[in-house]
C-alpha cells in the first residue's frame, strides 16, 4: 500500500486556481520534497493531503484512508514552520504533548521514548527549560521531536526551517536525515532550498508556477547514510544543478 496517492487533485479559492489537476504517490520509508516557487500551491497540497484543506476535485488517500479519516487516526503528524511551543510548558512537556492528548484519548496508543529523542537531537539537558529560553533552533528541535514522538506513518513537513539562520538550517537538514533514516520515516517535506531538497530526499518534485502542476519527479541517486560532508561531494552538486535548472524551467510554464 502506498503511504500517499493523490489523483486528480484541483484546489480553487473563488476564482483563484491554487492547483491544476495533479497525481503523486508517495511509498512507505520514502522523504519526498515538494520544490517550487512562492505561490505555487506546495503548502495547499500539503494541508490537503493532512486533512486540513479539501480538494475541489480528485481523490487522496494516506495509508489507504481519506485525508481526515487519517488524520483522526493520528495516521499523520506535521511539522509547521512555526514550532508552536507552549510557553508555559517545558521541553519535555512540550515533545510529548501529541503523545499526551493521544494517550487520553486513546490508552493503549504507544508512542517514542521523549527522553530518547531529546537526547538524539541534543536536548537533553534542556528537558526542564520552557521555550524562552531556547534559540530559534533548538525550539525547532523540539518540534521535530513532538513529530516523531508520535510514530504516525507520514510526517508532513512544511518548510519548516525557513526561519532559521543558514548554518542552524544545515545543522537541521542533518538532524532530520538522522531521525528519517533511524524511524524509516515517510516524510513530504516542502522547501524552497535546493539544497534542502537534495539532501533530505529520496526525490523531489518540482511544481510549476500557479496554478500548480508536477513538472518534474526527479530521483535524488545519493546513497544513504547521508552525512554532512556529502555536501561537499560533486555527486551532490550535480543534483543541486539539476534541481535548480528544473526550477527555473517549471516556474517558466
Amino acid at each position: 500500500m502506498t503511504a500517499v496517492s493523490v489523483s486528480g487533485v484541483t484546489k480553487r479559492f473563488g476564482k483563484v486556481e491554487a492547483l491544476a489537476p495533479l497525481d503523486l504517490t508517495v511509498d512507505p520509508g520514502e522523504v519526498v520534497a515538494l520544490l517550487g516557487p512562492s505561490g505555487c500551491g506546495k503548502t495547499t497540497l500539503l494541508r490537503i493531503i493532512g486533512g486540513l484543506e479539501r480538494a475541489s476535485e480528485g481523490t487522496v488517500l494516506v495509508d489507504g484512508l481519506p485525508p481526515a479519516a487519517a488524520r483522526s487516526a493520528k495516521r499523520v503528524g506535521l511539522v509547521p514552520q512555526s514550532p508552536g511551543l507552549l510557553p508555559w510548558r517545558t521541553v519535555r512537556a512540550n515533545a510529548g504533548l501529541l503523545l499526551d492528548v493521544n494517550r487520553s484519548a486513546n490508552p493503549a496508543h504507544a508512542g517514542a521514548d521523549i527522553d530518547a529523542l531529546l537526547s538524539e537531537v541534543g536536548l537533553d539537558t534542556f528537558a526542564d527549560a520552557y521555550p524562552h529560553e531556547l534559540s530559534g533552533g533548538m525550539q525547532q528541535r523540539v518540534a521535530l521531536v513532538r513529530a516523531f514522538a508520535l510514530n504516525a506513518p507520514l510526517l508532513l513537513m512544511d518548510e519548516p526551517f525557513a526561519a532559521l539562520d543558514e548554518m542552524t538550517r544545515e545543522d537541521m537538514r542533518h538532524l532530520l536525515v538522522r531521525l528519517c533514516e533511524r524511524t524509516n520515516a515517510t516524510v513530504l517535506f516542502v522547501t524552497h532550498s535546493i539544497a534542502e531538497a537534495a539532501f533530505v530526499s529520496d526525490r523531489v518534485v518540482v511544481m510549476t508556477s500557479r496554478p500548480g502542476r508536477i513538472y518534474a519527479d526527479l530521483p535524488v541517486d545519493l546513497a544513504r547514510p547521508r552525512r554532512p560532508e556529502l555536501e561537499e561531494d560533486p555527486a551532490f552538486f550535480a543534483v543541486e544543478t539539476t534541481l535548480r535548472a528544473s526550477l527555473r524551467d517549471g516556474a517558466g510554464r
